[in-house]
């Protein structure tokens, strides 16, 4: 009854905050000039009505993923551009994968840019010493049940130089599972989609990075950052001195810990390196 109650309370603060001019202003100074507020406002309500989830979240943590999308320039739940999620009663901005394909390329500064998936039935290889550092011939009569093997990311800049990053499906999924969001949203509906923004939000560290993707980038990795435990409310571990030794140290707590890099490579033509 409570939750009902509380429920109830909220619709129409989101409602009514969404259609007050002074909210469609705040819009209109957040995103670019070719999208109108008046969108924005109709695709957060649509999002808001059509998912039970997000009606037992605070107006306030919606109110917050509603302008974070806003400055990002990002349509929610549109061609998987980014999602209002709810998590408990808190609604959280998940950036998807054609939003943070977006972001990177508004820099200016990439000529082509993609990211992949590769099946267990395609030809695919990673040579680190040529350029393209990768050659991948995709199976077009793969069988339905063909297994995923991973997902790369490819970048060539201005600059001629190529940005290459290679994660294997159990790399993409420990993220996964680490992610508070990994069994709800787009992870639970959009796989694919997610496991080429995770490749492609991890290379995106070494390319050119605009004001926007760098807010981007930081927002999704709190939104996707994993559940803290209260380490005082758990019990006392007694640890022999033998099981000590034998300790092996934690992963880290998500991909941005990982200090590998990905390949950067100049281009080369039959006259040489540039």
């Amino acid at each position: 009854m409570t939750t009902e109650l509380q429920t109830t309370q909220q619709q129409p603060a989101v409602v009514q905050w969404l259609a007050n001019p002074s909210t469609l202003a705040q819009l209109r100074t957040a995103l670019p000039s070719h999208f109108p507020a008046e969108r924005m406002a109709r695709l957060a309500l649509t999002a808001f009505r059509t998912n039970r989830g997000l009606q037992n979240c605070t107006p306030s943590s919606i109110m917050a993923a509603v302008m974070s999308a806003a400055q990002l320039g990002l349509e929610p739940h549109v061609q998987g551009q980014c999602y209002l999620v709810p998590h408990g009663n808190e609604c959280t901005l998940i950036v998807g994968y054609q939003g943070l394909l977006d972001l990177i390329r508004r820099s200016g500064q990439v000529k082509s840019l993609a990211a992949r998936i590769v099946y267990a039935s395609d030809e695919f290889s990673v040579s680190y010493h040529t350029t393209p550092p990768f050659t991948h011939n995709p199976n077009l009569r793969r069988p339905d049940n063909d297994a995923v093997v991973g997902v790369y990311c490819h970048a060539i800049l201005t600059s001629d130089e190529h940005v290459f990053e290679w994660m294997t499906t159990a790399d993409v999924n420990a993220i996964r599972n680490r992610s508070r969001s990994g069994k709800s949203g787009p992870w639970a509906t959009d796989w694919s989609e997610m496991a080429r923004k995770t490749c492609l939000k991890r290379a995106a560290k070494y390319l050119p990075k605009s004001v926007q993707l760098a807010d981007a980038l930081e927002i999704a990795d709190k939104a996707e950052a994993p559940a803290y435990i209260d380490a005082t409310q758990q019990a006392p571990v007694k640890v022999t001195k033998a099981a000590h030794a034998a300790q092996i140290p934690a992963a880290p707590a998500d991909d941005e810990a990982d200090d590998q890099s990905p390949t950067v490579v100049p281009f080369e033509d039959e006259g040489g390196t540039l």
